[in-house]
């Protein structure tokens, strides 16, 4: 098994990149309908919460990784917890390997 180099990002298999993708674009969508239903736009989010609007508009469509610390900001910036940010996000659909007996 190859070594792992830590902080060093990985390639992701097509599967997993599937799966990133679609959380992605989850976690953006909900984020959207949070920020419509406080009638706040993406500048007035972005200032909230300390990011570029650039930022947070690609979040929304589901184009950024972000980070733990950055998904805490928007948090912040509107009035919510991060559980309630990530709430809505789809469970994971793990395969289950049969061990040998």
């Amino acid at each position: 098994m190859p070594r792992v180099v830590a902080n060093k990002p990985q390639p992701l298999d097509s599967a997993s990149s599937k799966e990133l993708e679609r959380l992605q674009q989850a976690f953006g969508e909900h984020l959207r309908a949070l920020r419509h239903d406080r009638l706040i736009t993406i500048e007035q989010l972005s200032e909230l919460a300390g990011l570029h609007p650039n930022y947070v508009g690609s979040v929304e469509r589901g184009e950024r990784n972000l980070s733990l610390f950055n998904m805490w900001r928007l948090a912040g910036g509107l009035e919510v917890s991060v559980s309630q940010l990530v709430e809505t996000l789809p469970a994971r659909v793990v395969k289950r390997v049969r061990r040998a007996s």
